[in-house]
């Protein structure tokens, strides 16, 4: 069986709580959207949140130690570190819930704003249970209001939504990483142990919706204009970033596959 770990951010570090709940119950929604219903939904949060969706497979477990409020005069890194200790927490409260619970065989990691196709958990129970688990190579990557996608085979080095392993491997993306406590970007675990590629489109990355820690508008501008987009750093960048990615229309399909509606 499968059991997917949603982290969820405070109420009190939230811009927007009812927006975020918003993108919470999409979430949700999509998860729970599997054609195989073997599977769990574990929401690891601080206070639970406001959403109108419920489902037989969603449990909820509630933490009691510090959300990462911003202190006074603290510097970006700092509060994105600790955001990031948070999530990291609440990541490994989920999967200790789910192996205890449930006696799961995977955990798949998915972050409160993302989607995921509905053929996930019918893969992975069908699967070889000696297989040490997956990453999503492929899939979208889609700017909050925009009417169209971008498809990318580098979904896992962008996206947290991207890790499906058995529950005692997880271990091995924390605190490898002096940014990322929890790096989702690995394939290769303890250099021995290697991850198989999902053999189709696996989520969506909602980016700019405005309750991304990372993500958000400013810093996607910082990190794709370090030098002007007309210098030559900045053209090699664009013709760099046009190899690894694909417009992509929403279509039907895409929108069913992923529970992808507003």
């Amino acid at each position: 069986m499968l059991t997917f770990i949603v982290p969820v951010k405070s109420k009190r570090v939230s811009g927007d709580w009812l927006e975020f709940c918003n993108l919470v119950e999409r979430t949700f929604k999509s998860i729970c959207n599997q054609t195989n219903q073997n599977f769990k939904l574990v929401a690891v949060c601080h206070e639970i949140p406001q959403v109108n969706f419920t489902h037989k497979n969603l449990h909820y477990v509630q933490v009691n130690f510090e959300p990462p409020i911003r202190k006074q005069n603290e510097s970006n890194d700092s509060i994105n570190k600790r955001r990031e200790i948070d999530k990291g927490k609440k990541l490994k409260l989920g999967v200790k819930y789910a192996k205890d619970k449930f006696d799961t065989d995977y955990v798949m990691t998915v972050d409160s704003d993302d989607y995921v196709s509905k053929r996930i958990a019918e893969y992975v129970n069908n699967a070889n249970v000696d297989v040490p688990g997956w990453y999503i190579k492929n899939g979208y990557l889609h700017f909050d209001g925009k009417s169209f996608l971008f498809a990318t085979f580098k979904f896992s080095y962008l996206c947290g939504s991207s890790i499906i392993v058995k529950p005692e491997l997880l271990q091995y993306f924390f605190e490898v990483d002096p940014v990322l406590f929890f790096d989702h970007r690995l394939t290769v675990l303890d250099n021995r142990i290697k991850l198989k590629p999902l053999p189709f489109y696996g989520g969506i990355y909602s980016i700019a919706n405005g309750e991304n820690h990372l993500m958000h508008v400013s810093n996607i501008k910082k990190f794709n204009n370090h030098k002007g987009w007309l210098s030559s750093d900045g053209l090699k960048r664009i013709v760099a970033k046009l190899k690894n990615y694909r417009f992509r229309f929403i279509t039907k399909a895409i929108r069913e596959e992923f529970s992808f509606y507003s």
